[in-house]
């Protein structure tokens, strides 16, 4: 007589869900967001044209899922 396939605990299946998206992360796909830094918000306007340039430099990229950062 066979048994018959036990649900997956709620735990279970969010543990496969993180690991799949981690997985995603190990493979290079990441999900990025950028934060610009103070100082460069500040040239940005300040110093109109030329500031956007020190804006562009004053970015850190950042993965939400793993956290990783992004040169």
């Amino acid at each position: 007589m066979e048994k018959a396939p036990q649900p997956m605990s709620d735990a279970a299946v969010g543990a496969g869900f993180q690991n799949q998206l981690l997985a995603q992360c190990a493979r290079g796909q990441h999900q990025v967001t950028k934060k610009y830094g103070v100082c460069g918000i500040i040239c940005a306007v300040c110093l109109f044209p030329i500031g956007l340039l020190c804006l562009l430099c004053d970015v850190k990229k950042k993965c939400e899922r793993c956290g990783q950062i992004i040169e």
